[in-house]
C-alpha cells in the first residue's frame, strides 16, 4: 500500500522571496515603481531639458515647481490627518463585491462626516492658493530682470491646474486611509509614467515652460479617474444620510491639524525653498543646476519612504487594535531597509556625477563619431548640474529628512504630534541658514546649511523624541 504525502506548498520563486525579505508589498511595490520610475527616467527628462532648454529657462521650469509646492501653506497639514483618522474608521469596514463601502454603522458615519469636512476645507484651499499663491508667483516672476521667456500664461493655467486638483486630495487620501494603498499607488505609477511621456513629447516639441502646465494636467486627468471611474461606487455609498457619530473638528481634527499645519509650513524651507531662493539671489541659472540636482534628491528619498508611507494604513489598524509588538517588528524592519537603499542611492547618484565630472573636458575618441550627438549632451548636462561637492553635501542633507519622517510615520497613527516644538524650530533655523549662507556662497552654502540643522538639531532631537515615546508607552 502507498502511503500517501501531504502535498508540500508551492515553493516561491527567488524574487518574490528577495521582495518578501525587503517588506515590499503590493503598495511599495508600486510607490517604489512610480518613484523608480522618476528616477530611473530622470536622466532622460534631463538631457532633454538640456537639449530644448536654455539655462534660464531650466531656471523657471523648477522654480515652477517650487513655488507650487507651497500649496502646503493652504493645505495646513489636513491629508495626513484625513489619512490618519479614515485608518481607524477602516478597521471597522470593508468593501464589498460591487466596491461599496460596508460595516459599523457608527464607523460608516464618522467616515462620510469626515469626507464632507474635508471636501468643505480643501474648496476653500483651492480658491486661497488661486488668489494668494498664484498672485504672489505672477508678482514673484515678475519681479525678476527680464529673460525672454514667456511664463505668464503658463504659471496662471498650473495655478489653476493645482487649485483642482487640491480639490481632489481628500478623496485620495481617504482612499489610502481605507487601505485602498496598492491601487492608488498602482495609479499614482501610471500618473508619474504618462505625465514624464507627456512632458518628453512636449519639451521635445518645443513646449518650453508650458510642460509644467501639461504635467499637472495629466495629475489632475487620473486622479479624477481614479475619482470618479474606478471608486465611484465607494464614494457613492457615502453620499446618503447617515444616523450616527460624526467626527468632530474641534476635538479630533484641529488638535492634531494645527501642529501638523504648522510644521508643513516649516518643512517647505527644507524641501523647495532653496529653488526660489537661489533665482532670486544666483539667477535662473544656477536655480535650474540646483534644482536639477535637488529634484533628483528628493526623488530618490521619497522613494526609500514609501516603504513607510505605503504601510501607514497598517501602523493605524495595528494601533487601533493595541498590536504594539507587531507594529514595533514592522516598523523596524521597514526604517532598516529604506535607509539603506536611501544610502545606497544617494552613493550610487554621487559616482555618477563624479564620473560626469571626470569626463569634463575630455574629448570624443578616434571612430566613435556616432555617439557624438550624445557626447555633447553629456558635455552639457555637466554644465547643468551641480559640481560633485556641492552634491555630496545636498546628499547626506536628505538623511537627517529621512530620518525624521520614519520617526513621524511611527508615532502619528497613536494621534499624537510631539514634534510640534522641535520640527517647527529645526526647520525654520534651517531656513535662516540656508538663506544667509546660501545667497552668500550659493549651493555650498546651502548644502552646509541643510547639514548644520540637519545633523546638529533634527537627527539627535527626532532620535530623543521616539526614545522618551517608546519609555511612556512601556
Amino acid at each position: 500500500m502507498t502511503e500517501q504525502r501531504e502535498p508540500q506548498p508551492q515553493r516561491r520563486s527567488w524574487p518574490r522571496r528577495l521582495l518578501n525579505r525587503m517588506e515590499v508589498n503590493r503598495a511599495v511595490f508600486y510607490a517604489l515603481v512610480g518613484r523608480g520610475w522618476q528616477f530611473v527616467s530622470g536622466p532622460v527628462t534631463m538631457l532633454l531639458i538640456i537639449a530644448f532648454f536654455s539655462s534660464e529657462l531650466q531656471g523657471y521650469y523648477y522654480t515652477f515647481g517650487a513655488l507650487i509646492a507651497l500649496q502646503t501653506f493652504v493645505e495646513m497639514g489636513m491629508q495626513v490627518v484625513t489619512l490618519y483618522l479614515a485608518s481607524h474608521e477602516w478597521a471597522k469596514l470593508e468593501i464589498d463585491e460591487r466596491g461599496a463601502l460596508t460595516g459599523d454603522p457608527d464607523a460608516l458615519s464618522r467616515l462620510r462626516s469626515l469626507m464632507l469636512l474635508v471636501l468643505k476645507w480643501y474648496t476653500v484651499a483651492g480658491l486661497l492658493f488661486v488668489g494668494g499663491i498664484g498672485v504672489a508667483g505672477y508678482y514673484f516672476f515678475s519681479s525678476q530682470p527680464p529673460s525672454g521667456v514667456n511664463w505668464q500664461l503658463p504659471w496662471l493655467c498650473v495655478a489653476g491646474l493645482t487649485a483642482l486638483t487640491l480639490i481632489a486630495t481628500p478623496c485620495l487620501s481617504l482612499l489610502d486611509g481605507c487601505d485602498q494603498v496598492s491601487v492608488t499607488n498602482r495609479y499614482r505609477a501610471f500618473q508619474s509614467i504618462t505625465g514624464t511621456l507627456v512632458a518628453w513629447l512636449v519639451i521635445s516639441s518645443g513646449g518650453g515652460i508650458w510642460t509644467c502646465v501639461a504635467i499637472s494636467a495629466v495629475r489632475l486627468f487620473w486622479e479624477l479617474w481614479l475619482i470618479g471611474i474606478r471608486y465611484r461606487r465607494f464614494f457613492a455609498s457615502l453620499l446618503p444620510q447617515r444616523t450616527g457619530t460624526l467626527v468632530s473638528w474641534s476635538e479630533e481634527v484641529w488638535p492634531l491639524q494645527w501642529k501638523l499645519a504648522v510644521q508643513a509650513m516649516a518643512t517647505y524651507f527644507t524641501s523647495a525653498f532653496v529653488i526660489p531662493l537661489m533665482f532670486e539671489y544666483q539667477g535662473p541659472e544656477v536655480a535650474g543646476r540646483l534644482g536639477l540636482t535637488w529634484t533628483a534628491l528628493m526623488t530618490l528619498q521619497m522613494a526609500t519612504f514609501a516603504w513607510l508611507l505605503a504601510r501607514a494604513p497598517l501602523f493605524g489598524s495595528l494601533v487601533s487594535q493595541n498590536n504594539i509588538p507587531e507594529l514595533n517588528r514592522v516598523f523596524r524592519r521597514l526604517a532598516q531597509v529604506s535607509t539603506m537603499v536611501l544610502l545606497a542611492g544617494g552613493t550610487l547618484f554621487c559616482l555618477i556625477v563624479w564620473g560626469l565630472q571626470l569626463l569634463q573636458g575630455s574629448k570624443l575618441p578616434a571612430g566613435w563619431d556616432v555617439l557624438e550627438p550624445v557626447w555633447y549632451l553629456i558635455q552639457k548636462l555637466q554644465q547643468r548640474i551641480l559640481p560633485l561637492y556641492p552634491t555630496i553635501l545636498l546628499t547626506l542633507a536628505i538623511i537627517p529628512i529621512h530620518i525624521s519622517q520614519c520617526v513621524m510615520a511611527y508615532i502619528r497613527p497613536f494621534k499624537q504630534e510631539p514634534f510640534l516644538f522641535l520640527n517647527t524650530l529645526t526647520q525654520l533655523i534651517t531656513g535662516m541658514l540656508v538663506w544667509y549662507l546660501g545667497k552668500t556662497y550659493g549651493p555650498v552654502g546651502a548644502g552646509w546649511g541643510f547639514l548644520l540643522a540637519g545633523y546638529l538639531l533634527t537627527i539627535p532631537g527626532f532620535l530623543l523624541i521616539l526614545q522618551r515615546f517608546v519609555s511612556q508607552r512601556k
